[in-house]
């Protein structure tokens, strides 16, 4: 934290009051909505920093110094904003070395710094709330701004691609907004019977948090599709972009109706009517993925043939991710090295797994669409991987907390077709915090693209402050729930 500055903070907010009453009600498209939502996040967080450091920094520094420094108690100074962030290092250090002594005392004393931590997360999220409070949710609808290829483009390449369509016209494209790692257009095409009036066309950005490319989805998908009983839309072909098109790679499939149920943290965006009844087409269209016979997906090049869920996979999967967020810049997070050290004790909980199958592999309302009271899609396969359910089910864990209680979650899944062994609450757990690492790992990455200067763009930045704080709660919740019991 830095020192707050109150005209500074007065400045935001007049920003977000302009924002808001001056220029959103100006704009059509949706790109622009979603920009002006990331910038507002972003300024809310600006604004706790700025009205609230010196507070927060002497309430929750000060918890960290009386268990870091107990014989100074008498000439212990008042934890100020620039030192905060140095007592929250040292504390993290703390914690690294200690989670996993021999010695109780210091185990204890990583946990206290932890629920510190998560403490510290839950009030400024408080504050976040307030400042956000009056903010409306816009309406998303596709829109025509910062496409990267042209209408022309796209009917170049259709007239080559589509044999039988030699007339074929690009009539109008949009992109879709909200995708991070890939780039999302809504595409009208005339002239052709080789595809519907209107397809999606999925294109790889030139640098992405994800290093996995959009055709690779095309053969899960496609195999996904022939199986049925999971909604997800019709894939048409997938390939590697010409020099017309920029590099990397696109796939082609049809437009469902809906739009996007809400964001991948449910607390900005998330259903508010049907909310039962979509949790129960939910459970049912994970039954019936998480079914999926391994040898329906040889063609993938997903690895069903691997050696199932092992201790050195398990333990090779937790210190990646810590490796990959030890070589990213950014804040300190005391948190961190207590959840691995957690998850490495708790390695037993998940091994071995009752069975292996397809994952969607990036769960949450961010990449489902709905109308109305129906699911209509399941989409962004890039993720997908093979695994146990028990990961994906915890991934699913705060979407579906926000629309109806575990338990009738769990029955509507079992009821469906899902396999009672594959719902094993220890799992669950653990996969949560694994989930919420990895979660917290992606958004540290957008943040350290973003100060690098290796990706500059509003995303990005979003992804270092907003979403990265959120991922830090994410994993203070996961972590705290957990260990509840003591474990």
């Amino acid at each position: 934290m830095r020192q707050p500055n109150e005209d500074r903070a007065l400045y935001y907010r007049q920003l977000r009051q302009t924002i808001s009453q001056v220029l959103l009600p100006e704009l059509t498209s949706a790109a622009a909505k979603d920009s002006v939502g990331l910038i507002d996040r972003i300024l809310a967080e600006f604004i706790v920093e700025e009205e609230d450091a010196a507070a927060l920094s002497a309430q929750f520094g000060g918890y960290f110094e009386v268990l870091l420094h107990p014989a100074d108690a008498d000439t212990r100074p008042v934890v100020t904003p620039d030192r905060f962030n140095e007592v929250r290092q040292l504390a993290a250090d703390v914690v690294a070395r200690t989670a996993g002594s021999d010695d109780e005392s210091e185990r204890d004393l990583a946990r206290q710094l932890v629920e510190i931590e998560r403490a510290y997360l839950e009030e400024v999220d408080q504050l976040r709330q307030v400042v956000l409070a009056d903010d409306a949710a816009a309406e998303e609808a596709p829109n025509a701004d910062g496409c990267s290829v042209t209408k022309d483009q796209l009917t170049t390449y259709f007239r080559r691609r589509l044999r039988d369509s030699p007339d074929v016209v690009v009539e109008r494209l949009t992109v879709v907004p909200g995708g991070r790692s890939k780039e999302t257009i809504l595409v009208s095409v005339s002239r052709t019977h080789e595809l519907p009036p209107e397809v999606i066309v999925r294109k790889d950005r030139p640098v992405g948090v994800l290093e996995t490319r959009a055709a690779d989805e095309f053969a899960v998908i496609s195999a996904v599709h022939r199986y049925g009983g999971v909604p997800i839309p019709k894939p048409f072909f997938a390939e590697q972009a010409d020099h017309d098109l920029g590099d990397g790679t696109f796939l082609v499939m049809e437009r469902v109706s809906g739009h996007k149920a809400g964001e991948f943290f449910p607390d900005l965006a998330a259903p508010t009517e049907y909310q039962r009844v979509l949790a129960l087409q939910i459970a049912a269209g994970l039954a019936r993925l998480h079914s999926i016979p391994l040898d329906q997906l040889k063609e993938t090049g997903l690895d069903v043939a691997g050696d199932g869920v092992t201790t050195e996979s398990v333990v090779g999967m937790v210190e990646g991710i810590m490796a990959r967020i030890d070589d990213l810049s950014g804040p300190p997070c005391v948190t961190v090295p207590r959840a691995r050290q957690w998850l490495l004790d708790h390695v037993s909980d998940v091994v071995p797994a009752p069975r292996l199958c397809l994952l969607q592999g990036d769960f949450g309302f961010h990449n489902m669409l709905v109308d109305e009271d129906r699911l209509t899609a399941l989409v962004d396969w890039e993720a997908a991987t093979i695994g146990p359910p028990a990961r994906e089910l915890a991934a699913a864990w705060n979407a579906i907390a926000v629309l109806t209680d575990w338990p009738t979650f769990i029955e509507a899944y079992i009821g469906a077709g899902g396999q009672i062994e594959d719902t094993d609450q220890r799992a669950i757990d653990y996969y949560r915090v694994l989930s919420a690492l990895g979660g917290f790992m992606a958004s540290r990455m957008g943040g350290h693209l973003f100060r690098t200067g290796t990706k500059r763009d509003l995303l990005t930045a979003h992804s270092g402050l907003d979403a990265h704080f959120r991922c830090a709660r994410n994993l203070a919740r996961a972590l705290g729930d957990a260990t509840a019991g003591g474990s």
